[in-house]
């Protein structure tokens, strides 16, 4: 009961709202504790006391889930997942999932607390991996420990990071392999107007980190990440003042990385930026934008720069609008070692949209300008 009370998050004696009650079934439900969750105000009684009326059917307590997926990015995705919702001993939740497709191939382990008063909750969490990075394949490992807290505007997480990766340069003088300890900051804004097909409004992410290599020489670095996502509606109708959705809209992206340390420090390549595929620079193969090394393979650099312009138009079906918008748009992106360096890749391009029943479904065809060539891009659902 204690647990339900933290989710819900509604405070005894407040007055009555819709939108709250709604909020609250959708955490519990959203918590992966509950398999179904259904929450209603009880109107018989005292109007100025309503109680709350809630009906819950627990989650099994382990569950295993075999997932088959595909995107141009990474091609066919197998995975399995399997979750306790209490671990004998300290009653965390531990999922640990197997992923495999043509980029990666990873198994990772989180674990989490049950949320305190404040909603916050410790975590922990190892992956180890092998990836695909720019010209590279990089072998990986992570260790992860801190707090978190998730809401419907904001998210907060800090924790302490190891990392252990391949360096991804041909470099004979840098190391094999680099290690580094950091300790992160990172949150996550977000005022859409709905998800997860939003209309207008933004979101918001930033990450703040610190640390140390490790080895035979400890070197500080720092590191900064940021994104944004807008959407602004175009038209309005004159008469209500309201948005008209026939003038569609502009959805706007950037993101922009850097990490601050000595010339010649070699940090784990998984510190570091790539860009390209669908949900970057699109036109580009996923990760194929970097730096450019002598013999002509492609690494991860210390900067990165990305930004998008995109106009969403919905498509009229039998004189109202459907489900489905048509886009153009222009992409464009770089990564180097120094700021001066960044050359910005363009990609343009047209495509559709779908409010699909798991998502948006979107689907892009898009002219990379430096490499001369189309490519097709296809994904499925919005997260920020």
């Amino acid at each position: 009961m204690e647990l339900v009370t933290r989710l819900a998050r509604l405070p005894v004696g407040a007055d009555y709202d819709q939108s709250q009650l709604v909020q609250a079934q959708q955490r519990l439900a959203d918590s992966g504790y509950f398999d179904s969750v259904f929450m209603s105000l009880d109107t018989a009684g005292d109007p100025s006391a309503a109680p709350v009326n809630l009906q819950l059917t627990e989650a099994k307590l382990q569950k295993a889930v075999f997932g088959v997926g595909a995107s141009t990015d990474a091609g066919t995705r197998l995975s399995l997942e399997h979750t306790h919702q209490q671990v004998p001993g300290i009653g965390w939740r531990a999922v640990t999932k197997v992923l495999l497709d043509r980029e990666t191939r990873s198994l990772a382990s989180d674990w989490t607390a049950p949320p305190d008063a404040g909603n916050w909750r410790w975590m922990g969490g190892v992956l180890v991996q092998n990836q695909q990075v720019g010209s590279f394949p990089v072998n990986s490992q992570r260790l992860r420990g801190g707090r978190s807290q998730n809401g419907e505007d904001i998210d907060r997480n800090y924790y302490l990071q190891y990392d252990r990766a391949h360096s991804a340069t041909t470099d004979p003088a840098a190391p094999a392999v680099a290690d580094a300890l950091s300790a992160n900051y990172a949150f996550t804004l977000r005022h859409f107007d709905s998800l997860p097909f939003p209309s207008s409004g933004w979101g918001l992410g930033v990450e703040l980190g610190g640390g140390i290599t490790l080895g035979g020489q400890r070197d500080p670095y720092g590191r900064v990440l940021a994104r944004w996502l807008g959407y602004q509606p175009l038209g309005s109708n004159a008469a209500t003042g309201l948005t008209d959705a026939r003038a569609g809209r502009l959805a706007l992206r950037a993101e922009g990385g850097a990490v601050i340390a000595k010339d010649g420090v070699t940090l784990p390549a998984t510190q570091l930026f790539l860009t390209g595929g669908d949900n970057s620079v699109r036109g580009y193969g996923y990760h194929d934008l970097g730096v450019t090394l002598p013999d002509g393979k492609t690494t991860t650099g210390r900067y990165l720069a990305t930004g998008s312009v995109e106009w969403q138009k919905p498509l009229p079906s039998g004189g109202r609008f459907a489900d489905w918008e048509g886009t153009l748009f222009m992409d464009a992106g770089a990564v180097a070692d120094k700021p001066a360096e960044l050359r910005a890749k363009v990609g343009v391009g047209a495509g559709l949209r779908w409010r699909s029943p798991v998502g948006p479904l979107q689907i892009d065809l898009a002219y990379g300008v430096a490499v001369k060539k189309l490519r097709l891009h296809m994904t499925v659902g919005f997260s920020f």
